[in-house]
């Protein structure tokens, strides 16, 4: 394989890997992790918001006929992990979410959630793409423009 590279700003991998053809050979494979410009650097290790975000959404789809987890997306903010879920239901139920999201995150992947604001549905920005846009998400939240039904600080 040539040793030529180009610079996309995705983080990704080289990897042999058996041909689904009938050659049966190795062959170099990409595998792409995600965007160099959105992985969060937390004592001195690289993570991937997606990652975090798909523990998030399998941490409890159903917390009892109230509340259902829509979107999350996550962020850093003064080295801390802001996990912002969009979910239905009563405000004071938003609650029971905080320590699945937590505790889930903690197990998954050792990391403590600094901040969970529970919002409405279609409070995360999306781009035309459908892709968070999880710099103007930090913005909203650094400048207070969320609305959230919760915020828990866990500092």
């Amino acid at each position: 394989m040539s040793s030529r590279f180009a610079r996309t700003g995705y983080l990704g991998f080289l990897r042999q890997t058996q041909s689904i053809t009938e050659d049966g050979e190795l062959h170099d494979a990409v595998f792409v992790v995600g965007a160099l410009e959105e992985t969060l650097m937390l004592r001195g290790m690289r993570y991937h918001p997606v990652d975090i975000e798909s523990t998030v959404s399998r941490c409890h789809k159903y917390l009892g006929d109230w509340l259902f987890l829509f979107f999350s997306a996550v962020f850093t903010w003064s080295h801390l992990i802001v996990v912002v879920a969009e979910c239905t239901g009563a405000e004071n139920d938003a609650l029971d979410l905080v320590p699945a999201v937590t505790s889930s995150v903690l197990e998954e992947h050792y990391l403590i959630v600094g901040v969970v604001v529970i919002v409405d549905p279609n409070t995360i920005p999306l781009n035309s793409r459908g892709e968070k846009q999880r710099h103007l998400l930090r913005e909203n939240f650094l400048h207070d423009q969320l609305d959230p039904i919760y915020v828990a600080y866990n500092m």
